[in-house]
């Protein structure tokens, strides 16, 4: 794993980081947790996993525009900033609009920094908390999903290539319909995957009898709890002062 703070770090820095923008009652409050995320994502890791996690949000950068188009249009309270005919653009509809917009992104963040961890490291990282082992071990698997999930999407988008299939220029009911085609089967798959996985592991014992592989555990340095102290402090005087 390429950080050099200890997983654990790691996964409460995620989990303080995803609670806090739900938490967040203004567009500067999510904007300045998103800015938090990033710095964080360049501290764990480089400037090299910022430019991967731009060009996953450039992939959906269709799917954002679309939230934010139906959020600026169907929330119709508060103030009115623009009107004509039909359209309003509301006080409701900005918020809600741009939000959602950051929560995402700090989701697919999250999902980010989480994705680079190996189960094996996981499933450390969760025991040590004494969390029941079938969810120690569905957690671990299930939260790589981001990262497979864009590693079949880049081979994917390669055999599409080889096959001179492409959509551009492909009207956008076309589009979708492939798409959808394309998605579905991949997302079974790698749920398959992950249920073989964790029945597998279940059948070796874990999670039944108590039959675990003996870990090595690393505990957290001292710079551990500096930078968590320091997040979760920043994150509290954003919310609340």
């Amino acid at each position: 794993m390429p950080t050099t703070l200890h997983i654990k770090s790691l996964l409460l820095i995620n989990i303080i980081l995803t609670s806090s923008i739900l938490l967040s009652k203004s567009i500067l409050d999510s904007f300045i947790i998103f800015v938090l995320g990033l710095i964080s994502l360049i501290i764990f890791y480089n400037t090299t996993k910022l430019k991967h996690y731009l060009l996953f949000i450039n992939k959906f950068r269709v799917l954002f525009i679309t939230l934010l188009i139906f959020q600026l249009l169907l929330r119709r309270q508060g103030d009115i900033y623009f009107s004509w005919y039909f359209i309003k653009i509301t006080e409701s509809g900005v918020f809600y609009a741009f939000n959602s917009i950051l929560r995402y992104l700090v989701i697919l963040l999250s999902a980010t920094m989480l994705g680079s961890a190996s189960p094996y490291q996981m499933i450390k990282a969760l025991r040590t908390w004494k969390m029941p082992e079938i969810i120690t071990i569905v957690v671990s698997f299930t939260i790589q999903f981001l990262r497979i999930l864009q590693i079949d999407f880049k081979i994917l988008n390669q055999n599409l290539q080889k096959r001179n299939i492409t959509f551009k220029g492909m009207p956008l009911k076309k589009r979708f319909a492939l798409i959808s085609n394309l998605i579905i089967p991949i997302i079974g798959n790698l749920f398959s995957n992950i249920k073989h996985k964790v029945t597998a592991m279940e059948l070796n014992g874990y999670a039944i009898n108590n039959k675990t592989i003996p870990f090595r555990y690393q505990k957290c340095k001292f710079y551990d709890y500096i930078f968590i102290l320091t997040f979760l402090g920043v994150i509290i005087y954003v919310l609340y002062f």
